[in-house]
This record gives structure tokens, sequence and C-alpha cells, in this order.
């Protein structure tokens, strides 16, 4: 694989926790410049020297995604290839004891994707150049932003066991951050999606 060219955006972020509570800071977030369709995606591995036609290409993507669903949807962890552990995690409200927690606690369900050695967070780093979206626009002066306006991509801030804001709950699950990780390259990095 070459290397790839990750575009990022200065938002302001004022953190709630940690030591840096309260504090108005100006943080690095990904930018997505242009979102491939599934039908552009196809195209793609079918012009790469692939000797199978378009459409067995795209049958073979939608039964593989159709069986990924089921499988997960029915509680399995789904390793797939070198790309990630699918799996699915679940947000719930707190209750006051034990007994209480029911199926009526789970608030919500998401896919988590923990992404594995070759695309361990400190791989993909090794394997991307990082630039300042502002080199990609024309017309923008700060390339600014704040957590509470557009102006920056999507982030991913895992979800390991932080409380839901909106709504109080916790969450089982997901870890990853987009603002670095744990440094490690054990291959148990997180991604959501």
């Amino acid at each position: 694989m070459g290397q790839g060219t990750s575009k990022y955006r200065k938002i302001m972020r004022t953190p709630q926790t940690g030591e840096n509570a309260g504090k108005k800071l100006w943080y690095a977030t990904a930018v997505s410049d242009r979102e491939m369709s599934f039908e552009d995606f196809v195209t793609h591995i079918s012009e790469h020297n692939s000797p199978y036609s378009r459409g067995t290409i795209h049958g073979v993507l939608m039964d593989t995604l159709d069986c990924l669903k089921h499988l997960i949807l029915d509680g399995k962890s789904v390793r797939f290839s070198d790309l990630g552990l699918f799996s699915i995690g679940m947000t719930s409200r707190g209750e006051v004891s034990k007994e209480k927690v029911t199926a009526a606690s789970v608030q919500g369900v998401h896919l988590i994707v923990r992404n594995t050695k070759s695309w361990s967070n400190a791989e993909l780093k090794k394997l991307t150049k990082i630039v300042a979206y502002d080199d990609y626009t024309t017309g923008a002066d700060d390339g600014g932003g704040t957590e509470n306006t557009p102006g920056g991509g999507g982030t991913s801030q895992g979800a390991g066991g932080e409380t839901n804001k909106d709504n109080g709950g916790t969450s089982q699950g997901g870890g990853g951050t987009s603002q670095g990780g744990d440094g490690t390259d054990s291959g148990g990095d997180n991604v959501n999606f």
C-alpha cells in the first residue's frame, strides 16, 4: 500500500474533563474531503487490474455486507481479514442496582471496528502524509470552526465508558480516539464508523 494524504482542519474545543478542563484549545481534526459511493468503490476495485467484472464485485460485496450485518446482529465478532474485527456495542442508561439492569436499560446499539495490526493507528500514521485542509481549499482564512459550528471533519471519540452527555448513559465498547489513541501498536485500536 502506498502513502496517502490525510487532511486536517483546526477546530476549537473546550474539554470538560482532565487537566485541560475548561480551557479553550485548538485541535487538528480529520477532514474527509469527499465521499465515495458504493458504486464508485465497486468501479474503483474493478479498474485495478481485477479479473472480475464490475457486476461480480458488486454482488460479492453486497452478499458480504448482508452476511456481516447478520452475524454481527447475532452477537458474533467477525474478523474481516486485515481490515478489522467487527462487533456490536451498546449504550446503556445507568441503573442503581444490578437487578434493575434490563433490556429496557439499553438506549442504543452501534458498530465497533477494532483495527488489526496492519491497520493500527501507528501503522496508518506511517502510511499517510498529514497536511492542513487549508492547503487544498481557497479562501479559507484560519480553517477554523468550533465544536458547535461547521468546519471540522468527523471526529471519532470512541466510547470507552464515557458518560453520554445527551442522556447520561454510558457506552460499553469502543475507546479509540482520533487524538492519538494509547500510543501502542498492539493491534487493538478501535475505530468508530
